[in-house]
C-alpha cells in the first residue's frame, strides 16, 4: 500500500492517535523508520490488531458508550444463516445484542450491537482495529474506517464512501442548530435568541413540536413548526435589539437600491468605487 498514498497521491487523512501521542521526527529515526529528506514527516512499519472492544457488558452500558466506542459496521444479523446469532438479554435499554456463542459476560468479536440512534438503524462489531508502529516506541492509533480500497477503487465503493460522508454530516451535533439558525433567518428573523435556536434545533433533531412532526430526527415540518409556533416568532412587539426582519448584506442592498432606481453603469468597475471598495479590486 505505501507506494499509493506517497505526498504524490494526496490520499493523507488525520488519525485518532492513542492518549493523542504521537512519534516525533526523532523517534521515528529511534524506531528506524524511513524519515524525509526535509526531516517534516516519516514512513514507519506497523502492525494492524484486531481484538474484541467488550468482553462483557450489562445494564450500565448506554447507546452513546456503543457509538463512541464501536466504529466498524456489520450486515444485520438476519441475514446471516438461520442460526448463526441469538438474541441475549443484556438489560440495555434499547439495544439488542447478538450472539454467536456465551453469554453478557463472555462476548466475542463477532458478537454485533443493534441498535436506533438519530432514528437510524445501526448493527456495530464488537471489535476494534488498532494500527500500531513497530519498533520500541508504544505509538498507535486507531484504524480509520474507509470503503475505497486505494489498490482498486470502484464506483460502488465511492458510493457508500460518499453516503458515509453525507450521513456524519447529517448526524453532526451542529446540524441541528445551524439548520435551525439559517431557517428562522429565512422565516424573518435576523438575529434569533439562544434559547428560541435551541428549542428550534431540539424539534429538528426529536422530530416533534406541538404535534406536528413523525418523532424521527431531521424532520422539517417539526422545524417549521417550532419556528412559526414559537412565542418568539409570534410577539407582536419588537426586542430592544431590532431582531425582527430579515436583514440583507450591505452590498446586496445597495445594488436592489440601483437597480430600483433604475441606474446602470458604462464601465462595471464603477460601482466598487461609488462604495468605497475600490482597494478590493485587483488590477
Amino acid at each position: 500500500m505505501e507506494p499509493l498514498v506517497d505526498e504524490k497521491t494526496l490520499n493523507f487523512f488525520k488519525v485518532p492517535w492513542t492518549n493523542d501521542a504521537f512519534p516525533s521526527v526523532q523517534e521515528c529515526k529511534d524506531n528506524s523508520c524511513f524519515v524525509s529528506s526535509d526531516e517534516e514527516s516519516c514512513i514507519c512499519s506497523s502492525d494492524v490488531i484486531e481484538n474484541q472492544a467488550y468482553s462483557s457488558v450489562d445494564y450500565s452500558n448506554s447507546i452513546d458508550d456503543f457509538m463512541n466506542t464501536l466504529h466498524i459496521g456489520a450486515a444485520d444479523p438476519a441475514s446471516y444463516d438461520a442460526g448463526t446469532y441469538t438474541v441475549i438479554d443484556c438489560g440495555i435499554t434499547g439495544v439488542t445484542v447478538y450472539s454467536t456463542n456465551g453469554d453478557c459476560s463472555a462476548l466475542g468479536i463477532d458478537t454485533i450491537f443493534g441498535f436506533e440512534w438519530k432514528s437510524k438503524q445501526y448493527f456495530l462489531k464488537n471489535s476494534k482495529s488498532i494500527v500500531k508502529l513497530r519498533g520500541s516506541g508504544n505509538f498507535s492509533f486507531r484504524n480509520p474506517v474507509h470503503f475505497i480500497n486505494f489498490a482498486d477503487s470502484n464506483a460502488y465503493a465511492a458510493h457508500h464512501e460518499t453516503d458515509a460522508v453525507l450521513d456524519s454530516l447529517f448526524y453532526h451535533p451542529s446540524h441541528p442548530p445551524f439548520m435551525a439558525i439559517r431557517m428562522i433567518q429565512r422565516f424573518g428573523i435576523s438575529n434569533p435568541s439562544p434559547s428560541f435556536i435551541e428549542r428550534v434545533s431540539t424539534a429538528y433533531s426529536t422530530g416533534t413540536y406541538g404535534g406536528f412532526g413523525s418523532a424521527r430526527y431531521g424532520d422539517m415540518g417539526a422545524l417549521v413548526a417550532a419556528i412559526l409556533l414559537d412565542d418568539e416568532a409570534r410577539q407582536v412587539v419588537l426586542d430592544a435589539d431590532q431582531s425582527h426582519g430579515h436583514l440583507r448584506e450591505p452590498l446586496i442592498k445597495l445594488t436592489s437600491f440601483f437597480r430600483s432606481m433604475g441606474l446602470s453603469f458604462n464601465q462595471p468597475l464603477m460601482l466598487p468605487s461609488l462604495i468605497g471598495q475600490e482597494d478590493m479590486i485587483g488590477e
